[in-house]
């Protein structure tokens, strides 16, 4: 699944290193869901992945953001890329925020295409 980052969107993380490229940004949609992207692209991905670039994403539904709302304590779910870019960025953030998600017992899907072995 690709993702455009709307108004409400942020990118967490960023890198182009050593022919390896690593993005990882969080969006509200206009549907009220958060989504969370990974993308990597390189010789290392298509290693471990079978295939480059790899993507990645966790949605949580808009009856799922009440949680992490009042964990922030913000108001709004549009708040929350920004509040996840303040708290949530380096290389591993999208496993962070999964964690987190675990943690306060929200509940999201995650869509990846399967490793064609």
């Amino acid at each position: 699944m690709s993702m455009d980052v709307f108004d409400c969107g942020v990118v967490l993380f960023e890198s182009q290193e050593d022919e390896e490229d690593l993005r990882v940004e969080c969006v509200v949609t206009p549907e009220g869901a958060l989504e969370i992207l990974q993308e990597s692209d390189g010789p290392i991905t298509r290693w471990c992945f079978e295939e480059s670039p790899h993507r990645i994403e966790a949605v949580v539904e808009p009856m799922g953001l009440e949680a992490l709302m009042g964990y922030f304590h913000v108001d709004e779910p549009w708040q929350l890329p920004a509040i996840l870019r303040l708290e949530y960025t380096g290389y591993d953030c999208f496993s962070r925020i999964r964690a987190l998600l675990r943690r306060l017992v929200v509940p999201y899907a995650v869509y990846e295409a399967p490793i064609a072995r």
